[in-house]
């Protein structure tokens, strides 16, 4: 498992800021499946994980409401969302934490959606328009200022199955080097933290949650899985 922070460059000024890029082939979730929204709601989402969509690549039938995203690949969005805490993509509302002032989902209001959860809109579920059945995760800065008294369990909610191999890097204590090897190939990013100790506080924040995430698959009897 390799998580990687969004890449940086420098702005007019010298001060690192995120790139966006475009890429034509990409698509929301829900276009390909004839939605004309683009949209994704959290009782569909929901609603997948339950059915295990595409799981060991086995069609489901014509009325399952399936979505075309096979089943493993919500698990791999779910543990990279939670070790990062963005919930920008299955938690926009910011209904499974405590939320700050600051943050858009209060500035919006978005917190008042919270009563009817199901009918929640899903962003940033993209896939490529040739490959639906696969994710590709977009907008992902992280949040390091969550303490572990304030983490977004809702991330997790309705995972019953994670991807073995990432499972054992968190059992293994094998996180700090996989992340440092991806840290330091983005070089500009590397130096806007201050370098080697700038970027150890990061990862000290993400094994932290590692930790909180393996006491969580134990108590909840969440399985590893090969795809």
């Amino acid at each position: 498992m390799t998580l990687k922070i969004q890449q940086h460059v420098l702005d007019a000024y010298g001060q690192p800021c995120p790139v966006g890029s475009w890429d034509a082939s990409l698509l929301p979730e829900g276009r390909a499946a004839g939605r004309p929204t683009g949209r994704l709601t959290w009782a569909e989402y929901q609603r997948s994980l339950k059915q295990r969509c595409w799981h060991k690549n086995i069609r489901p039938k014509s009325d399952s409401g399936c979505l075309p995203v096979h089943h493993l690949e919500w698990s791999k969005l779910a543990l990279f969302d939670f070790l990062l805490q963005i919930h920008n993509r299955l938690d926009p509302s910011c209904c499974g934490f405590r939320p700050r002032r600051e943050d858009v989902c209060v500035q919006l209001g978005h917190g008042a959606e919270c009563g009817d959860q199901n009918h929640i809109q899903l962003t940033t579920i993209i896939h490529r328009g040739h490959d639906p059945g696969h994710l590709v995760f977009t907008d992902n800065k992280g949040f390091f200022d969550r303490n572990e008294d304030n983490l977004d369990f809702r991330l997790l909610e309705g995972i019953k199955e994670l991807p073995e191999p990432a499972v054992l890097v968190l059992k293994n204590r094998r996180l700090r080097e996989r992340l440092l090897q991806s840290l330091f190939l983005d070089q500009t990013y590397w130096e806007s933290q201050g370098g080697r100790r700038g970027v150890d506080k990061l990862i000290d924040v993400i094994e932290r949650r590692a930790k909180v995430l393996l006491t969580y698959i134990d108590a909840h009897g969440i399985k590893s899985v090969n795809e």
